[in-house]
């Protein structure tokens, strides 16, 4: 194997372990499943504790043996990216050799210093982050989407090996993102994969994709839910012509009735499921739409504002994360940031594992008009991709105030007067690639509306007329009198 290379043998050896240990564990039940859980949990303390410098000076003041989860006390991605180098347990690792890494966009998709993947992403907390994952955990990520997608059974055409499908992937792919790095690899590990499978931009045009969506005809796509929604409306228009399988959602929450509408738009079915850079598989969606946590290989605590813990069926304030598969760099009580709440009713579909429902990342669609008045869509993660990529700003907020205008915000503190003309340099020229080059666009600089505990913050949205002013309009529509 050279250092540029993933190996192929290694990782059908440790996904061949993992997947058959999946299978077991959701066989034998929720005893095993706790059981493995505490027995994984456990190495995995000792270990942190052992060689994380990290966490050894958090956890100072705890008993030397038999450390309490509950005990440990939250962590936070800002906190942790101050302190990458002593965070991580691999001397090897470090922030300065990541960063120069995931700068070269030739290497998405290969293994740092050969062995492992690191995945870039800003979130919703607009804090730029790594994860680093070790091929563990990559067999572990792999093994759990293999056996344990249930949402797929009634959507697969089984009957058809899988060289037979064409997937494609419409995603962000100008950095090191969790979704096009797992996709490159997947591509490099398996040469039937490539030669079947295609990447798309977000940030293209969405006529631009579907064209090309129409000349590859994929009979698998995945996506976000929001490109899936945009994908949906081209084809009810009649300006797409595809046949899939079943179409593939993450990264973002779909409402129910926007799954029926891309569902009957399609005439297949929607599935998804619920990852995150910092683990890919946190839950998985099974054929009656529950979303299930793999609670064998990942903890999640529901909690409130002051991170006590959130009983079942109410929202939590935001929720922490105990990766058990990752020992490269570990993610002990990380605080994600969504609100989860934990469903007490088992599912019918009769899987020992816990159901959740997960209120995530809601940006909306813009529609803006082009120069003849044409309503174009224009998809929030392709926007901020534009941004975070060509500006290198992480934190601001995108709104819609007009039919054609765009009032752009950017957080105030420490921010060069020269980064609000390239913000809106960057952002004129990705939407002159939609056919909007006329949109107005205004730069400001304030406060960015931000939860108050998980730190996350609503990105992409639309203004909303304000109702006094609507009735305004319409009475003067009614009394205005037509001109000769």
């Amino acid at each position: 194997m050279r250092p540029g290379e993933w190996s192929f043998l290694d990782a059908m050896w440790r996904w061949g372990g993992f997947a058959t240990d999946a299978g077991w564990a959701q066989a034998a039940g929720r005893v095993a499943i706790d059981r493995l859980r505490q027995e994984r949990l456990a190495r995995l303390l000792a270990w942190t504790r052992r060689h994380s410098r990290y966490y050894a000076a958090r956890w100072g003041s705890q008993p030397r043996r038999d450390l309490c989860l509950r005990d440990l006390p939250p962590v936070h991605k800002a906190d942790l990216m101050a302190r990458f180098d002593d965070w991580v347990t691999d001397p090897a690792v470090t922030r300065k050799g990541v960063e120069a890494f995931t700068s070269d966009l030739a290497r998405i998709g290969q293994p740092m210093l050969g062995r492992y993947a690191v995945f870039a992403s800003s979130g919703t907390t607009g804090v730029p982050g790594f994860s680093v994952h070790d091929c563990d955990a990559l067999a572990v990520y792999d093994a759990l989407g293999a056996t344990r997608m249930g949402a797929l059974a009634p959507a697969w055409n089984w009957g058809e090996p899988l060289t037979g499908h064409r997937f494609a992937l419409i995603a962000a792919t100008e950095g090191h993102f969790a979704g096009i790095v797992s996709w490159e690899r997947l591509r490099a590990l398996h040469p039937w994969f490539e030669a079947n499978a295609r990447v798309f931009p977000v940030t293209a045009p969405i006529r631009e994709t579907c064209a090309e969506l129409e000349r590859f005809r994929p009979t698998v796509v995945a996506s976000y839910a929001t490109v899936l929604r945009a994908l949906a409306h081209e084809r009810d228009a009649g300006r797409l012509e595809i046949e899939p399988s079943v179409l593939w959602y993450g990264g973002e929450w779909l409402a129910p009735m926007a799954r029926a509408h891309i569902e009957r738009a399609f005439g297949c079915r929607v599935a998804g499921d619920y990852g995150a850079s910092e683990f890919l598989n946190i839950a998985f969606e099974c054929e009656r739409g529950s979303l299930h946590l793999n609670d064998d290989w990942v903890v999640l605590e529901p909690v409130d504002e002051n991170y006590e813990p959130v009983p079942p069926d109410e929202a939590s304030a935001s929720v922490l994360l105990t990766n058990l598969a990752n020992h490269v760099q570990p993610l002990v009580r990380y605080e994600l940031g969504d609100s989860v709440t934990l469903v007490s009713k088992p599912c019918d579909c009769g899987r020992p594992f816990p159901v959740i429902r997960v209120d995530g990342r809601r940006d909306e669609i813009l529609s803006l008009d082009d120069a003849r008045g044409h309503a174009v869509p224009v998809m929030p993660m392709a926007l901020c991709t534009a941004v975070e990529e060509g500006a290198g700003v992480h934190r601001f907020q995108v709104v819609q105030t007009g039919p054609a205008a765009l009032r752009v915000r950017l957080e105030s503190a420490s921010r060069p007067r020269s980064q609000g003309a390239r913000v809106k340099d960057v952002l004129a020229q990705f939407l002159a690639r939609q056919g909007l080059a006329h949109v107005a666009i205004r730069v400001e600089s304030g406060e960015i509306a931000a939860h108050p505990v998980s730190g996350k913050f609503r990105q992409v949205w639309r203004e909303k007329p304000h109702p006094v002013t609507q009735t305004a309009k319409q009475t003067a529509k009614q009394t205005a009198k037509p001109t000769a």
